[in-house]
């Protein structure tokens, strides 16, 4: 290593920095080492501004990171929410105040057809057919009547999901 007191050449410095003599010449020029003289630098100050250019690299390449772990996760929340308006299209989804409102309205229509099944049930069970065995009559006739009302529950129409069952 050629030196000059606490002076270096271009080689010598590129050989303690590890770098080659043309990316000292490209530092030096960038400003984040100074030279001495042209072709010449003092080492200390030298290796600390190495030393603070690679610290900033660090902190750039991690803010950049960062940014792309961000920008991956509203990617996801993005793609997420696509799938979900999708499915919702497709009435394979279906938005919980929809859910409330079809199922209300279901159980209530079931509800009415319980509190009038006593109503409907009596007449044809004070007329048994004459033909007809009283129990059998009257199991028929409220099973008839209990499935209807149960029938209220089972009907699932995907349509009546689409904009809010209205």
């Amino acid at each position: 290593m050629e030196k000059k007191g606490n002076i270096y050449t271009k080689e010598a410095v590129a050989r303690i920095l590890g770098i080659s003599e043309r990316r000292v010449g490209q530092l030096a020029k960038d400003g984040i080492i100074e030279e001495h003289s042209p072709g010449h630098f003092k080492l200390l100050p030298a290796v600390h501004g190495y030393i603070r250019y690679l610290h900033e690299q660090i902190e750039t390449k991690s803010k950049k990171t960062e940014l792309d772990a961000e920008k991956e996760k509203l990617a996801r929340i993005k793609r997420k929410s696509a799938e979900i308006d999708l499915e919702i299209k497709r009435n394979e989804l279906h938005r919980a105040a929809d859910v409330e409102f079809i199922m209300g309205n279901m159980l209530a229509a079931f509800k009415a057809k319980l509190e009038t099944l006593p109503h409907k049930a009596l007449p044809p069970l004070l007329n048994t057919p004459a033909d007809m065995d009283r129990r059998e009559h009257i199991l028929e006739t409220l099973t008839a009547l209990v499935g209807e009302a149960l029938g209220e529950l089972v009907e699932y129409d995907p349509k009546a999901y689409e904009k809010g069952g209205k």
